[in-house]
């Protein structure tokens, strides 16, 4: 009797839970323009141009909307000149998934995205449902998932019927802006159409308000002190990569990477990176003094892919990778594409030990194989647009 009683009194609790909405799909999360649903975002890249911007944003487009899967889209319309783009795009909004129950409606809808210097509007609009996915009647986004649709009259609750609809689309909305901000290299807001706050912001934008240190200049850059790197390092090694660049203006060669790190050793700012004896730059590396870490927005994946693929040995990796070689006031090279340049001074290399590996994976993955050398530059200069 007492369990039952203990039931019954936690029943209002949880039933209280099940309803709660995160208040991003409260009032004001389905923009309504001129009697049309629209989400709308500006995405900051003020370190690129309106090509750049068109090239990344287009690359994104193309490998977004296609057929997969049961989805369908395409890119309809691009004028480079003009800067816009206009895609479709065909999904699944998918409700509950059980072994013997399937709930989703199909979504189409379109997107366009006008490119100009610095910056790219992008809008989601003409959203219409079939559902059942079968059906032949569409349902507008506007006669179904607007505040004036989808809550109760004073604006405290969702319409159960309809929430699922306006939740999943403006996940939908999210998801879409996040790819799009992540192909211009900008890290994207938590929260829908909210700006980007200066702690999470993207090192395009977080740059803007260091401000610069004294020391010689690197025309086109500001020198900012390493203690203010913007970025998370974690991410901009392993998803956004670097170049590794060796040698001086005699003989240079860059490398892709995405291992590595920044730290603090003898008191001193401090980059590590590994090369394997294999690679072309690791001697440039071992002889030399100085050398530069850069890093780029996802304009120039194609540029890194280039540079991870290729061997200085064979072929002129610069030309090929289309990229721009700039000399440092202290000698070193690094390119002109790169949003941000880290030089170093070479303080200590040591060549990894398998026998000091502990993982058994790792021991058992790396045995007999030529072994990386780590490379600990104190950190001397660092350049940002």
């Amino acid at each position: 009797m007492k369990r039952l009683l203990l039931i019954f009194c936690l029943l209002p609790a949880f039933a209280f839970a099940q309803e709660e909405v995160d208040s991003k799909y409260m009032t004001g999360a389905v923009p309504v323009v001129d009697g049309k649903v629209m989400f709308k975002k500006e995405i900051k890249a003020p370190n690129l141009s309106k090509d750049q911007i068109f090239d990344a944003v287009s690359a994104w487009a193309n490998s977004r909307f296609k057929t997969d899967k049961g989805n369908w889209g395409q890119v309809a319309y691009s004028n480079k000149e003009e800067g816009q783009i206009a895609c479709y795009g065909s999904e699944y909004l998918v409700f509950a998934d059980k072994t013997f129950s399937l709930d989703r409606a199909k979504t189409n809808y379109r997107v366009n995205f006008v490119c100009s210097p610095g910056k790219c509007v992008m809008e989601i609009t003409n959203i219409h449902y079939l559902y059942p996915e079968d059906s032949k009647d569409r349902l507008a986004a506007e006669d179904w998932i607007t505040d004036e649709q989808a809550m109760n009259k004073d604006r405290t609750k969702l319409i159960k019927r309809i929430a699922k609809f306006r939740i999943k689309t403006v996940d939908l909305a999210e998801n879409l802006f996040e790819g799009a901000e992540k192909s211009l290299g900008v890290q994207p807001a938590t929260a829908q159409n909210v700006p980007t706050p200066p702690a999470v912001a993207p090192p395009a934008q977080a740059v803007e308000n260091i401000a610069p240190v004294s020391g010689e200049a690197l025309q086109g850059y500001k020198r900012i002190a390493p203690d203010k790197i913007p970025g998370n390092i974690i991410k901009m090694l392993s998803e956004d990569w670097m170049l590794i660049t060796g040698g001086n203006n005699e003989k240079f060669n860059p490398m892709t990477a995405s291992w590595g790190g920044l730290g603090y050793l003898y008191n001193k700012p401090v980059a590590f990176c590994f090369i394997s004896p294999a690679r072309y730059t690791y001697d440039l590396m071992d002889n030399g003094d100085t050398y530069t870490l850069t890093f780029y927005t996802e304009t120039y994946r194609e540029a890194l892919n280039y540079c991870g693929h290729n061997s200085g040995k064979d072929a002129d990796k610069v030309k090929g990778a289309g990229l721009t070689p700039v000399t440092t006031p202290s000698g070193s090279k690094a390119f002109s594409e790169a949003w941000m340049i880290i030089e170093c001074r070479k303080m200590i290399s040591q060549t990894i030990n398998i026998d000091g590996i502990s993982d058994p994976e790792l021991k058992k993955q790396w045995s007999g194989k030529a072994m990386h050398k780590m490379f600990i530059g104190e950190i001397l200069n660092v350049w940002v647009k």
